[in-house]
């Protein structure tokens, strides 16, 4: 291997040429480093929309990894991971925009807290709000029930669960359970080999990596003083593919499973489940009743995801790999 540096940018590309360009340029924009004290690493899932030869004509400068195969995230970070030389590594979402040097302030927060093994910062949508899953505590039978349920809705704030998705937009650095793979850095010497359990295509296996960093007694860290955009992030809602779909509810259940028995992952199902079949018809009336404000497509999406969910229901979980 070359000579180390001090910090790797790695991004899974797939199908997102425009947005990836603007990821990358700014990460060219926004970050203070000296040139030769950092590198990006662009692993290509396989994109069919032009993204290689856009990456390989305009940002000739960068590691181009092109996949003959949709490897996913998690596979798709760990190869790019075992051609990083960074002792700090940053997992960029190729539809992120770095703001405000935010990726200088996260490498310099985490170099002043030498426990800290994940740090995550707060992610923004397109129209400048803030989105709740940058990070939260891990999936129990408590926050999955708070969270789909309406129960925050019913019962007074005092008796919420730590939060599966964070409650509020706190600015501030603290401690949590998760952070989003979003925008996620991460300290080499923590890590090993690999990053994220191959067992998982994509969702979920930040919330396992984080689990697992705790566990080894390292610490994971929300910056909600440092944004990052997230274009995409307010816009799963319109995904129409079950294989999708199932892979969002795949991977928490998985991460639940793997803290919970039978019984209790039998619980998680019937929660989501149940969250997901109040929503459909509640959405179709109210967008009955107050048109135009987008009920409608979130009752389609409701019902797609809970057949996502009965899709899963009962299917083995995968061994870990990777």
């Amino acid at each position: 291997m070359a000579s180390p540096l001090l910090l790797s940018i790695l991004i899974v590309n797939w199908n997102v040429r425009d947005l990836v360009r603007a990821c990358l340029q700014s990460v060219r924009r926004q970050t203070l480093l000296a040139a030769d004290q950092y590198e990006i690493i662009v692993l290509d899932n396989h994109s069919q929309d032009g993204s290689v030869d856009m990456l390989r004509s305009e940002f000739p400068d960068l590691m181009l990894m092109a996949s003959d195969v949709n490897l996913g995230f998690a596979a798709g970070c760990n190869r790019a991971y075992a051609q990083a030389r960074g002792d700090y590594i940053l997992l960029l979402n190729p539809d992120t925009e770095v703001l405000n040097h935010a990726l200088d302030t996260l490498l310099a927060t985490m170099r002043g807290r030498p426990q800290a093994a994940v740090m995550g910062p707060r992610l923004v949508r397109s129209d400048g709000s803030f989105q709740r899953d940058s990070a939260g505590a891990l999936p129990t039978l408590a926050n999955t029930a708070w969270n789909y349920l309406f129960l925050q809705q019913l019962l007074p704030a005092r008796l919420a669960p730590p939060a599966l998705f964070l409650a509020d937009d706190v600015r501030e650095l603290r401690p949590i359970e998760w952070v989003s793979g979003a925008s996620m850095m991460l300290r080499r010497q923590a890590l090993g080999a690999t990053i994220f359990d191959e067992a998982f295509f994509m969702f979920g296996e930040d919330m396992d990596l984080c689990h697992r960093m705790r566990q080894a007694g390292w610490q994971v860290l929300y910056d909600g003083t440092t944004s990052v955009l997230h274009h995409h992030g307010s816009s799963f809602d319109q995904q129409d593919s079950l294989a999708v779909l199932a892979t969002a509810h795949r991977g928490p259940r998985r991460v639940f499973a793997q803290r919970h028995g039978r019984l209790s992952l039998m619980a998680y199902d019937s929660i989501v489940m149940l969250g997901f079949g109040m929503r459909w018809p509640l959405y179709a009336l109210l967008n009955v009743l107050r048109p135009g404000r987008g009920y409608g497509q979130r009752s389609i999406f409701s019902r797609r995801y809970l057949r996502a969910v009965l899709q899963e229901r009962g299917r083995p979980l995968p061994q870990r790999k990777g």
